[in-house]
């Protein structure tokens, strides 16, 4: 039995995939079009930016706004990910309008399909059914070459034909007024993040010649190579310990890995996350630098957020479980997933 009961997938089902994949009609249709216009502008945009730099020259507004947008954007996807996805803490409406709002600016797809592209890839990781597996592709065959896998992982995934169903995988996110807001008015967001804000910092400080490397250069340049950054999540940290190291014993080939983790403020530390998805801070040691988490922690202590779900009796844990074998602990990271779904939209 699946983790969520008495919901019929759409029409275009793959009979051999998992529940929730869906490979042909609206739902892919409507995939693509997103694809083709979101990547349309920030591939066409990213090479105007590389000429505009070269021929034009670009100065400090232009690379202060690209780094402020980045590490906005990069904190957004930490929302994304712990929040809408996992629900490691709790707020209220205000602060969760705040999270959606900052989560969308990212350009990294619709809040509706960040959660359901994401809890899938959980379920099924590097099995047939994940979406972004360097092992599979979209519809459940193996890759050969290990670097096909990769540059699916990478991208690759977006141009499969299938998708997951939100009404599957997300519900809670279909039931909350917040976040169907941002994911109907996405294509905003996108054109806030990318262009009307880099613009209007670059004119304000710089004129005409400042808006237009700022809109190129730190708006859709930086959208791309933001998406890049986060993509490596899918392929690096996949890529069962040849970039990286394992923590723990999961049954997939998550590592943590630490430039992925830097360039994504902790997302990096995927194999700790495999294993204890619902935790709002990913950091076992030291050395492993979770600056998402350490914000979240942050919003606890001035109250904006609750009930932040943490590691303390599940790092008690995790030394019987290794010890035991990855069996128990893929399982309980599984479990942990099944309780996402069960508790969603609380």
């Amino acid at each position: 039995m699946t983790v969520i009961e008495g919901v019929v997938p759409e029409a275009g089902a793959d009979p051999k995939m998992p529940p929730g994949v869906v490979v042909e009609g609206p739902l892919v249709d409507a995939k693509f079009l997103d694809s083709y216009i979101a990547f349309g502008f920030m591939i066409g945009g990213s090479i105007a930016a590389l000429v505009w730099a070269f021929w034009q020259g670009i100065g400090w507004v232009e690379v202060s706004v690209f780094v402020g947008m980045f590490l906005l954007t990069t904190v957004g996807i930490g929302f994304m990910h712990r929040y809408f996805v996992h629900r490691s803490f709790r707020c209220g409406p205000v602060m969760r309008t705040i999270l959606a709002a900052i989560a969308t600016l990212a350009v990294q797809g619709s809040i509706l399909k960040w959660v359901s592209n994401h809890r899938r890839h959980h379920l099924h990781s590097d099995k047939p059914g994940d979406v972004h597996s360097p092992y599979y592709d979209g519809v459940g065959n193996r890759y050969a070459s290990f670097l096909k896998g990769m540059s699916h992982a990478q991208g690759g995934w977006v141009w499969d034909q299938a998708t997951t169903d939100g009404a599957y995988y997300a519900r809670d996110i279909l039931a909350d007024p917040i976040a169907m807001f941002f994911t109907r008015t996405r294509w905003y967001w996108y054109a806030l993040s990318a262009v009307i804000i880099p613009g209007a910092i670059g004119y304000a400080f710089g004129g005409v010649h400042s808006m237009i490397g700022c809109v190129l250069f730190s708006g859709l340049f930086r959208s791309y190579i933001m998406t890049m950054a986060t993509s490596l999540v899918n392929s690096v940290c996949h890529s069962d310990g040849r970039y990286g190291y394992r923590r723990f014993e999961t049954n997939d080939g998550t590592t943590n890995e630490f430039v992925t983790t830097i360039l994504t403020f902790g997302e990096g530390l995927h194999n700790n996350h495999h294993r204890f998805p619902r935790d709002a801070y990913l950091s076992h040691a030291w050395y492993e630098i979770d600056i998402n988490g350490l914000i979240i922690l942050g919003l606890g202590k001035l109250g904006l957020v609750h009930d932040i779900f943490g590691v303390g009796a599940r790092r008690r844990s995790a030394a019987p479980d290794a010890q035991q074998g990855g069996a128990v602990a893929s399982q309980n990271a599984f479990d942990g997933v099944a309780e996402d779904l069960r508790s969603a939209g609380r």
